[in-house]
């Protein structure tokens, strides 16, 4: 997938950072994708982490969740070494077999009804 996606879910997360588990989920979201984006987009990965900062120094959220996002920049200092991007030892693709997938978070339609066991 692009990283355009990555983006767009961590907007989706942090459209409102005074919610804990939002917040949380991104932060968890970056380490995972964090090595990444900063190799392909580090412009957008640091206007994450100045929402995240932001949010610190308003202090509405826990205490948990302050330290999170302080730990998450410790892991931007380091590179992100403890979460590469690319498993070792893993084996892709050629470059020139690869596809990238181009979709928005937008046209991701949810199913409610997908979700619902019906009983005959």
């Amino acid at each position: 997938l692009h990283e355009f996606i990555d983006f767009e879910i961590l907007i989706f997360l942090l459209k409102n950072p005074s919610n804990d588990d939002d917040v949380e989920l991104a932060i968890e979201f970056i380490k995972e994708c964090g090595q990444k984006l900063s190799q392909v987009n580090p412009r957008g990965l640091n206007s994450m982490f100045v929402t995240l900062k932001n949010s610190v120094n308003k202090s509405s959220l826990s205490e948990y969740t302050q330290n999170m996002i302080q730990i998450l920049f410790a892991m931007r200092e380091d590179e992100f070494k403890e979460n590469p991007s690319i498993a070792p030892g893993l084996n892709l693709a050629d470059e020139s077999s690869q596809y990238t997938h181009m979709i928005t978070f937008d046209t991701c339609e949810p199913k409610p009804l997908l979700g619902m066991i019906h009983i005959q």
